[in-house]
């Protein structure tokens, strides 16, 4: 009757364990995703900055709460396997110390990560972020832990559910790379040297409206740069080759704050018995996220 209780207890306690990781699995698969929403600026015309902000470090905190909550509740069972030391000090579990240890360091990536926003001013905005990079590694860890130590992942649905989120995300966050971005940004180029785009863009950042967010440096990197003290550094004319790029940036930029304008190359003539149209000599306005280029005068525009 004993050994029956005590193996129900078990049973119990590893139940709860088993669904509290679980849910933690898929908040923190929801905060990556998040994350990389940020990062890319998607929807921020239709949503503010701050929400999407306040949302992510929700659904961060909620899932980073319930994965410390599911390391100890290993504690709990009378016939556990798993000590105090091996939810704190990874790779020291004598019967899984690989699955295990991945889960502690993926655990306190994400806890590292995640009280750093607390220091983001004094270490830097730029260095914060590329720390923060480590969320992508914690996941990832994450991932190699349920699927080795989850007793659960026998069945194919689980840990094709678990494998398949794993690759979405990996999926967004190559596309979404320096090198992904250069590498479309070159085929582009290559587009618009055969359709004839040579114009110089130039480019405006109104200091009062930018809040920094970072959009525009991600999709723009050779023109736009946060520096370490947070502010905005910029280049001022852009090449047609980098066209794109800026375009993105602004679209992508909550704040609305970056204009463009597109160096007049087009001289209108007209014939010989007529004076001659003056030549376009100042930077004609495009509208944000437009490629049309530098519109001809004639002399109804007048």
């Amino acid at each position: 009757m004993g050994g029956t209780a005590v193996r129900n207890a078990q049973e119990s306690v590893h139940i709860v364990a088993a669904t509290v990781g679980f849910v933690s699995l898929f908040l923190l698969w929801l905060a990556v995703l998040w994350g990389l929403m940020l990062r890319n600026g998607w929807a921020q015309s239709r949503i503010k900055h701050a929400t999407v902000y306040g949302i992510h470090q929700t659904i961060a905190l909620l899932g980073l709460t319930l994965g410390v909550v599911h390391g100890f509740t290993q504690l709990a069972g009378p016939m556990g396997t798993v000590r105090l030391v091996d939810v704190v000090v990874p790779f020291t579990n004598p019967y899984d110390p690989i699955g295990i240890g991945v889960g502690v360091i993926s655990l306190e990536l994400f806890a590292a990560c995640t009280l750093s926003v607390l220091i983001q001013k004094k270490i830097g905005y730029t260095r914060w972020r590329a720390f923060h990079a480590f969320n992508y590694v914690a996941y990832m860890l994450l991932v190699g832990h349920v699927l080795m130590s989850g007793s659960e992942m026998a069945a194919g649905i689980r840990w094709g559910a678990v494998l398949g989120s794993f690759v979405i995300t990996l999926l967004l966050w190559m596309t979404t790379t320096p090198w992904w971005l250069g590498w479309r940004q070159e085929r582009n180029n290559r587009r618009n040297d055969r359709a004839g785009v040579g114009d110089e863009l130039l480019v405006n950042v109104d200091g009062n409206r930018c809040a920094r967010f970072g959009f525009c440096e991600h999709e723009a990197p050779k023109v736009f740069a946060l520096r370490g003290d947070g502010r905005l550094a910029y280049k001022a004319t852009v090449p047609p080759e980098l066209a794109n790029d800026v375009i993105r940036a602004v679209e992508v930029c909550p704040a609305r704050a970056i204009q463009l304008n597109r160096t007049a190359t087009t001289v209108v003539t007209q014939k010989k018995t007529e004076p001659a149209e003056e030549p376009l000599t100042g930077p004609t306005r495009i509208p944000a996220g437009s490629g049309a280029g530098p519109r001809r005068r004639s002399r109804g525009d007048r």
